[in-house]
């Protein structure tokens, strides 16, 4: 596809194009996704940031010519909360941009997101909304700065993983706060590390192994947020058997809030990981890290991260006895691994363009036997 430059001021509130509008080159910052209306909202943040260009791979949609359908299966940016969840990753974004082009961003920007993002998650209405929420992380990469998009992701994670705790609302503000920031010291790391495909070497991995560090001291001393939040960041890639960085602590010598982020940051990052992508989104996250649960994880977390997501997360795409192929969409905490499938391919080996749903605790004949490896499948599924 042939890149296009577009100048903001021709553009008009309610243009649509066939592929996303990125806000550089690289197409790294997406402002809005294909198939999405562009709001005036958007228009007028981006001028007010003085961004005069903006570039996509796609063609401007008449709107005029669109023919109504019924019965169309429901695009995320169409969902209840997903203009949200893209205008919080894009103001969050540019907090990241200031931190790495060493500017102090505004600390009120950052309370206001956190307090944004709170008050998104407790708004949804039951585990349908909770589940639509993680449903995003897989297909948030390019929505905006990668760290900014990795600490809204956990902050989500965080929040809903802290609800199941009734933790405080002083401690949950603390949780979102720290898990937003929780790699930011990431940002002093050298990009020939961190974009390094080979193995590190050993002293390449103790540098990376110095961002939790970095980060404490980037909250309390530029960002000037308290220990107790710099706390959980500094210890969230500590480990319950004592195996973990910077100060090998085990067990209950972590921080609770700092053992929360530990779980939503692996299981964060193993969905946006396009090695865990290309093969079991979701149930390959959750795999691991039950697998992991003794030895890195407390126990006490990850079943409450089951407990909300179950053991097929929404995302996973699973294979019934009856041969029919279809995708997780909703889990009830009652029945964790008989979760609401969304029919991709039934049992004649057809494909099912209608949006037809599977509740496998009311159809008790019907089981998952499988979770597929998408890169076996690619081209057999639908494109939703």
């Amino acid at each position: 596809m042939d890149m296009k430059k577009l100048k903001v001021s021709d553009l008009r509130d309610g243009d649509r194009f066939t592929e996303a509008i990125y806000m550089d080159q690289k197409l790294s910052n997406m402002l809005v996704p294909a198939n999405l209306d562009l709001k005036a909202r958007d228009l007028e943040r981006i001028i007010k940031w003085g961004v005069e260009e903006v570039y996509t791979e796609g063609e401007l949609i008449d709107i005029s010519k669109e023919v109504p359908t019924s019965g169309k299966v429901v695009d995320p940016a169409d969902s209840k909360f997903f203009s949200t969840y893209v205008s919080i990753i894009e103001l969050f974004s540019m907090v990241i941009i200031s931190l790495k082009n060493g500017k102090k961003p505004n600390i009120t920007n950052i309370n206001d997101i956190a307090d944004q993002l709170i008050g998104m998650v407790e708004s949804a209405d039951d585990i349908k909304d909770i589940h639509e929420l993680v449903g995003y992380i897989n297909k948030s990469d390019k929505l905006g700065e990668k760290y900014a998009v990795s600490g809204i992701n956990c902050a989500i994670l965080s929040i809903i993983v802290g609800k199941e705790f009734e933790l405080t609302p002083i401690r949950m503000k603390s949780l979102v706060i720290a898990s937003m920031l929780h790699d930011i010291g990431m940002l002093k790391i050298p990009e020939r590390i961190l974009e390094k495909k080979g193995n590190l070497t050993p002293e390449e991995l103790a540098v990376v192994k110095m961002h939790p560090t970095v980060s404490f001291q980037a909250i309390t001393k530029v960002l000037g947020f308290p220990e107790t939040v710099a706390r959980i960041v500094i210890q969230h890639h500590e480990r319950w058997d004592g195996n973990g960085y910077p100060s090998k602590l085990a067990g209950e010598q972590i921080n609770l809030l700092a053992r929360i982020l530990a779980v939503t940051d692996s299981f964060e990052a193993m969905n946006r990981s396009k090695a865990y992508r290309t093969s079991m989104i979701g149930y390959a996250a959750m795999k691991q890290i039950l697998n992991e649960n003794s030895k890195k994880y407390d126990a006490s977390i990850v079943k409450m991260l089951v407990k909300v997501l179950g053991i097929y997360p929404p995302g996973s795409f699973v294979i019934l006895n009856d041969t029919s192929i279809g995708k997780v969409i909703r889990v009830k905490p009652v029945a964790p691994l008989r979760p609401v499938i969304k029919l991709l391919i039934n049992s004649a080996g057809v494909k099912v363009e209608k949006n037809e749903e599977i509740d496998l605790v009311k159809n008790t004949k019907l089981f998952i036997v499988k979770v597929i490896d998408l890169s076996e499948m690619e081209g057999k599924l639908p494109v939703e």
